[in-house]
């Protein structure tokens, strides 16, 4: 391939040892990975040497990775990799533990919890695991700052996550204390391992990385957690350097772990030089002229097709597996999946974690009957909504009514269907919603958050006005939904259609 000016700077800088570490901010669809591996091409043909690693976002990802060195002959994983950081943090827990796969328990938390007596963990054992889940994200224990007996820093940690709904307030003193605790058993416990223990055992229990590398690619730099980001860290040699790689206008993943402005943090942390990529090869100038109302700097390349952006009342007849509707909120895709479901649409909702998550909700007050959740359900948003206006949390309010409008409609809809039950409501979210849609051959329904590195043909965008939320008003809160329509307007290949 012919490399665009902007790729050579940035290897360039890379081969210049005094360069330091270098940040390369790419923007949607410019071509970062490629840039990736010609720079490891390069880079490796100066230092044949050199531990090279490419910190990949998931396993998917990694593997398409593996696939492509291989392609160009670099064969030797102890030379050049790539990894994920879990897979980097299970690597030297495996060791330092000798553990086997088999003691992976995905379910570890929730485990301990069912086996306490006390009453607390019985009424809050939902809260308590999501406690203990993000305590481990945001490395408790390990800096200075979030030590595990300061109450302070799980009460700030449980407002940012919205980790409430409980029917008195005051009972958060007890859930914290319960937390804390379940959080040093899972700590003591070294003979079951979570996923997130694998990124924190290596910090925590300060287990010694004995293949460090001379050069780090961190992928996706932007939704990091400060946990990964230091576990990454501890893999550089002494004089090693780290090649930030990431869109600071793509960050939209704080709900899930993510530090708001990993991106910057890493830039100001290490001192990175910052390296533009702004020319995407995914999008059409249309839909480039769109996109630069967010981010003024991403640019068409000179040959990308005109392309099409359509405004329509009404979702077009036909669909392709290539095609995907997108919108900011989950509720409004659920009935649009069960109105394709009936034309006979093969369809469904990406995201099997959001079922995952809407169950939990499901089953949280021990009820058999639709409505009687229902009215379980009404209760529990209007109070979580005053709650979350008295505290000055405008913001969660949208939150919860989606969550809730999506229950709503779910239960609706299996009602349509005859259903009575609780267990056919859980049926028919586990049914709904799945991972990767688009590999099975069917029209992906996902929300903006879920759309993020993924591109599809033809997108449409439904009810695109929920997008700002009326609840953002603060300058990071407006400056997230910008960054969720540039995701958004950004997944299309050919055409972009913003629908009702």
């Amino acid at each position: 391939m012919e490399r665009t000016p902007q790729q050579v700077d940035f290897i360039d800088k890379l081969l210049d040892p005094t360069s330091g570490h270098l940040c390369l901010r790419a923007r949607a669809g410019t071509g970062k990975t490629t840039t990736i591996l010609e720079a490891v091409d390069d880079y490796a043909a100066r230092h044949p040497s050199h531990e090279l690693l490419i910190c990949c976002f998931g396993k998917g990802i990694q593997r398409e990775i593996e696939a492509k060195l291989a392609k160009r002959g670099h064969s030797d994983w102890r030379k050049i990799q790539a990894s994920t950081s879990h897979s980097m943090g299970w690597g030297l827990v495996r060791f330092a533990f000798k553990l086997s796969k088999e003691q992976i328990n995905k379910n570890k938390v929730r485990d301990i919890i069912k086996v306490q007596n006390d009453e607390i963990y019985h009424m809050f054992g939902s809260q308590i695991e999501d406690l203990v889940y993000y305590a481990k994200m945001e490395g408790f224990g390990f800096f200075g700052d979030v030590q595990i007996g300061d109450k302070h820093a799980w009460y700030k940690m449980a407002d940012h996550y919205n980790i409430n709904a409980f029917e008195e307030t005051d009972s958060m003193d007890a859930v914290v204390e319960a937390a804390q605790r379940i959080y040093r058993m899972s700590l003591d416990k070294v003979d079951e391992v979570d996923f997130n223990d694998m990124v924190l055992w290596p910090l925590i229990k300060n287990i010694r990385v004995r293949f460090t590398k001379d050069v780090i690619f961190l992928d996706e730099a932007q939704d990091t957690s400060r946990a990964r980001r230091a576990l990454i860290k501890k893999f550089l040699k002494p004089r090693g350097r780290l090649m930030v790689v990431g869109d600071d206008r793509q960050a939209i993943m704080g709900f899930a772990g993510a530090s708001a402005n990993a991106l910057e943090e890493l830039i100001e942390e290490l001192n990175c030089t910052v390296m533009p990529l702004t020319v995407t090869w995914r999008c059409p100038k249309k839909v480039v002229e769109l996109a630069q109302h967010y981010v003024p700097d991403i640019e068409a390349a000179d040959d990308a097709p005109e392309g099409e952006v359509h405004y329509l009342d009404v979702l077009p007849e036909e669909f392709n597996p290539t095609d995907a509707i997108l919108c900011r909120n989950t509720a409004p895709l659920i009935t649009t999946a069960y109105m394709l479901i009936k034309k006979k649409v093969a369809c469904k909702v990406e995201g099997r974690d959001i079922g995952e998550g809407l169950i939990k909700i499901v089953e949280r007050w021990k009820i058999k009957t639709i409505t009687r959740f229902l009215d379980k359900l009404e209760d529990y948003r209007a109070r979580e909504c005053q709650k979350a206006v008295a505290k000055g949390k405008e913001g969660k309010v949208d939150e919860i009514n989606d969550r809730c409008d999506t229950l709503v409609v779910i239960c609706q809809t299996v009602q349509e269907q005859g259903g009575k039950s609780i267990e056919d409501v859980k049926r028919f979210i586990g049914e709904l919603f799945s991972d990767d849609v688009k590999e099975q051959g069917m029209l992906t329904l996902a929300t903006y958050h879920r759309s993020k590195g993924r591109e599809w043909e033809r997108v449409m965008l439904i009810e695109p006005w929920r997008c700002p939320s009326k609840w953002a008003k603060k300058d990071w809160e407006l400056r997230q939904e910008d960054n969720l329509n540039y995701v958004a307007i950004t997944r299309a290949q050919k055409t972009l259609m913003f629908v009702g």
